[in-house]
């Protein structure tokens, strides 16, 4: 079972001259997809023809399971999509027919582990092209091998005779951890150590880029459409990537996707002009997406040089067939926050430093500035956590208070408008505003609601396990007195689920007793095999 939470399966897909595209193997053979699925695959396993794209390519995708075409689109929900990461092999030789071998080998996974499974395909991709299918046999049987996915927590783990060291983060990380520090044998290969498994290259994916970012991190924080067309998936891809996660740790609520063909069962849907555009990230490469996607409010067409830097130009310029195609930055966005000197002074340097220096002080930037955001949200939500003094121990316990857009804007509008906060100046106010409009903030919220639903929940019981009982009883109705227990079975069953607080649950099993025994027999007996105590 572990194996199929870190692989789901791991696709061939080969090209035909007369059948194109074609999954010609697949591991496991029980693996199911839907016909749709298929072709999706299929067709983002290659490349459009006219990247250009030789030797050894290497990219990612992302699809809507079909399952849940139809209904209601929770779009930030990794569990509702398949990543496709994939390894496109061309080689030119008159032995093949077309004079070309194009071929491609794609790992399937439900899990957004962008560099961990873009490592696993470097590895296994070019073993495969030498041993044919027993490589593939061998790697999911590594798969197997490798204990539960469990955030928080560290690993290393065998993969086609290396070993692979990484860390899978938490909602409690603060930042990435470190990889925890195994014990080596002498004989053991060094492993291969991935200090983050989600983080791409964020300066060099950028740099073209680099002046606008505030932009950037307005856009994709106010889930804004956007379009990135590049000259490769790997392009594409790497930037929708670091796009999404320019807002980190808030995870981004909508669909986006790193690579998307003409082909795409959802091509009419994105590229429609009867309404608005969706709000999604799309990466293409195919020119037509050029004229298709015109009416897109925020285009980026990256140059074949990943070094030079994008003007920001109107739209109106991108749909003039004269100019359609050259690399800029379309947007008519007007940001609600000032342009950052803290930027500024992070580009006069960018020179001087290290790449990786560089790379650790705009993700750290880019964390802070997200942060400057949610501090004030999480004041706000700590003021409407009810008083402790409400919690009344023999009543279900008391929610968190309902979130105001009105009176939250109010307390912005106090403190932060027009104000600078960490050296950001701007319209606050108005960013919150339409902010809290977005999924990324109803799925944020939601849990943050969850949380202190959670911890009412735990003071709750803290006290219901103190409360006097054998007191309480004296005066009530056998109603009363089993609608107790079952709300104290309740509480008792979700800490022994959890596993926690073992003291709790001792004193909720001798409330319970002692409920138990002031009831007649009868009820008793009826009671007592609903609680299964243990």
């Amino acid at each position: 079972m572990s194996g199929e939470q870190w692989v789901a399966a791991v696709a061939v897909v080969n090209f035909d001259l007369e059948l194109g595209q074609s999954i010609e193997h697949i591991e496991p053979a029980s693996f199911s997809l839907t016909e749709q699925e298929r072709l999706n695959i299929c067709y983002l396993a290659f490349p459009d023809s006219n990247s250009g794209c030789s030797g050894d390519t290497s990219y990612h995708f992302r699809i809507r399971k079909e399952y849940n075409l139809n209904k209601p689109r929770d779009e930030g929900s990794p569990s509702h999509y398949y990543y496709g990461y994939v390894f496109f092999r061309q080689r030119k030789g008159e032995e093949f027919k077309r004079g070309y071998f194009q071929k491609s080998l794609v790992l399937i996974t439900c899990k957004p582990y962008i560099n961990l499974y873009s490592k696993i395909v470097e590895i296994l991709a070019p073993q495969y092209f030498d041993s044919d299918h027993v490589a593939i046999e061998v790697a999911m049987h590594n798969f197997t091998c490798w204990d539960n996915i469990v955030p928080g927590r560290s690993y290393q783990v065998p993969l086609l005779g290396q070993v692979l060291s990484f860390h899978i983060p938490s909602v409690k990380d603060k930042n990435q951890s470190p990889v925890n520090q195994f014990p080596q044998h002498a004989l053991a290969p060094k492993p291969v150590v991935l200090r983050s498994i989600m983080e791409y290259d964020t300066y060099n994916t950028l740099r073209p880029l680099l002046p606008h970012i505030g932009i950037l991190w307005e856009l994709v924080l106010l889930c804004e459409p956007i379009v990135v067309i590049g000259p490769s998936p790997s392009a594409t891809s790497a930037l929708v990537q670091t796009l999404v996660s320019l807002i980190a740790p808030l995870r981004y609520g909508n669909d986006y996707r790193p690579y998307f063909t003409i082909h795409d069962s959802e091509f009419p849907d994105f590229t429609t002009k009867t309404h608005s555009p969706s709000r999604v990230i799309l990466g293409v490469t195919n020119p037509y997406f050029n004229k298709a996607l015109q009416h897109w409010p925020n285009v980026i067409i990256l140059d074949s040089d990943p070094d030079k830097q994008l003007k920001v130009m109107n739209p109106k310029e991108h749909s003039s067939s004269s100019l359609r195609g050259k690399p800029g930055f379309y947007t008519k966005f007007k940001p609600f926050l000032s342009r950052d000197k803290n930027v500024k002074k992070l580009l006069r340097g960018e020179k001087r430093r290290p790449p990786e220096v560089e790379d650790i002080m705009i993700r750290r930037y880019l964390t802070e500035l997200t942060h400057s955001l949610i501090i004030p949200l999480e004041q706000y939500i700590s003021s409407l956590m009810p008083l402790q003094k409400s919690i009344n121990p023999y009543r279900q316990p008391p929610l968190l208070h309902q979130f105001q857009h009105d009176a939250f804007l109010s307390s912005v509008s106090e403190t932060k408008n027009s104000a600078e906060f960490k050296g950001q100046k701007g319209n606050w106010k108005d960013l919150y505003a339409k902010f809290l409009k977005t999924t990324t903030f109803e799925q944020w919220f939601q849990l943050k609601r969850t949380e202190a639903n959670q911890r009412l929940e735990l003071l709750h019981v803290e006290q219901l396990s103190e409360a006097d009982v054998y007191s309480w009883k004296g005066e009530r109705s056998e109603v009363e007195i089993v609608d107790m227990l079952l709300l104290i079975r309740d509480r008792y069953e979700a800490l022994r689920r959890l596993g926690t607080y073992p003291e709790l649950q001792d004193h909720l099993k001798n409330h319970i007793d002692t409920l138990l025994e002031v009831l007649p027999a009868d009820l008793q007996s009826t009671l007592k095999p609903t609680f299964n105590l243990s």
